[in-house]
């Protein structure tokens, strides 16, 4: 990377965090280095405040879903984990990713990027086809982390299939501290609608990103593999896919590929 990355400084991102949004912020940590900010606070959990937020400029040992590796050079990507816990009330959070996916979206539209910003059940977030950020929730009894890592200023070498933000708006991005502020305050903003409201009021948004309605797909499973078409997706954050006997299944996990890409690759 021949330019140098704008550093994280706390105070800088809290200037972007509107100050009822702050009072739900417990913790804001900022890291040089560590294996996994999703495992760092699922290690603190018991004892941790809600709303702790996590950064790390660089990870070593960082993970998507299924365990898949995420890449991450020093100042290249916002890694962010926020530990948070719903009232007891609010029990079943399996479409919390697809909300969450929503309030990256909201985010990012902020910040000024164009038009072309895509969600693919159920953690990806797509620009033009290719991913630019991933979520990954993971729980402990009662509390959650909600892990998000946002591709900003990559390396050439290792883009790959994927997109950062530097490449989307055509220039360097250096006021990532303004971007992640942005970022953390769409979350607790819109973590506190999803506890009143559920996955009800991001619904409209998630039909306007839904990269798979309307695509020819083959979804993976451990039980299963279904073809069939896209339907977008129910109340309670399940894919519906209309297979090839007409049936409507359903589907709150698995693995999705648009089958055109695999006719093309």
């Amino acid at each position: 990377m021949t330019l140098s990355f704008e550093p994280l400084i706390a105070e800088k991102i809290l200037n972007t965090v509107d100050p009822a949004n702050r009072l739900k912020l417990a913790r804001l940590e900022i890291l040089e280095c560590i294996g996994s900010t999703n495992q760092h606070l699922l290690d603190q959990a018991k004892e941790g405040p809600a709303g702790w937020v996590c950064l790390a400029e660089q990870q070593t040992a960082g993970r998507g879903r299924r365990g898949r590796e995420w890449f991450s050079a020093p100042g290249s990507s916002i890694m962010c984990s926020l530990l948070w816990r719903f009232s007891k009330e609010l029990s079943n959070v399996s479409s919390l990713s697809i909300a969450v996916g929503v309030m990256l979206a909201r985010a990012l539209k902020k910040y000024g990027v164009p038009a072309g910003i895509q969600l693919k059940w159920p953690n990806d977030v797509l620009y033009a086809n290719r991913k630019l950020a991933g979520i990954l929730l993971e729980r402990r009894a009662e509390n959650i982390v909600i892990g998000f890592g946002l591709n900003v200023n990559l390396p050439k070498s290792v883009v790959a299939g994927g997109v950062d933000l530097a490449e989307i708006v055509g220039r360097f991005i250096a006021d990532r501290n303004n971007l992640t502020g942005l970022l953390i305050n769409e979350l607790l903003e819109g973590l506190a609608i999803y506890q009143a409201k559920g996955l009800a009021a991001f619904m409209d948004e998630w039909r306007l990103y839904d990269f798979l309605a309307g695509k020819e797909v083959t979804v993976h499973t451990p039980e299963k593999i279904i073809l069939g078409m896209a339907q977008g997706i129910d109340e309670n954050g399940e894919l519906l896919i209309l297979d090839e006997t007409q049936t409507i299944q359903r589907f709150c996990y698995g693995e999705v590929t648009v089958r055109e890409q695999l006719l093309s690759a």
